[in-house]
């Protein structure tokens, strides 16, 4: 599972719109058909490109709901307070995603809260 990396700190917000943007720390090179892979559960997948597989840990539980009824997302990447580069990534919602999260080390979004993290 070494080809995946956690985004632990990320912040998803509302526009005005009900557009939702999820913040997220800057990265190297360019992003390639981006897409988010969500189960309207504790994690989402972020495909940037080929090689990347980033995991957004732990989706807080008000957030969930919105998410899972977005067929887009505008992801923000930012360099320290500033805006790198921001750009569409498609979400498809599935059933499950094939992501046994205790193997990577994560469980649920209740348990990190609670400081129950195994």
């Amino acid at each position: 599972m070494s080809e995946y990396t956690t985004e632990k700190k990320f912040v998803v917000a509302e526009g005005d719109g009900g557009e939702l943007y999820i913040f997220i720390t800057a990265k190297s090179n360019k992003p390639s058909s981006p897409q988010i892979i969500y189960d309207g559960r504790d994690h989402a997948v972020f495909l940037r490109n080929n090689e990347q597989k980033i995991i957004l840990d732990y989706i807080h539980p008000d957030v969930r709901e919105k998410l899972s009824r977005s067929k887009e997302v505008v992801i923000v990447e930012t360099l320290l307070e500033n805006i790198k580069e921001s750009y569409f990534a498609d979400l498809k919602v599935v059933e499950q995603i094939p992501v046994d999260w205790n193997l990577i080390g994560l469980s649920t979004w209740e348990d990190a809260a609670s400081g129950a993290i195994i």
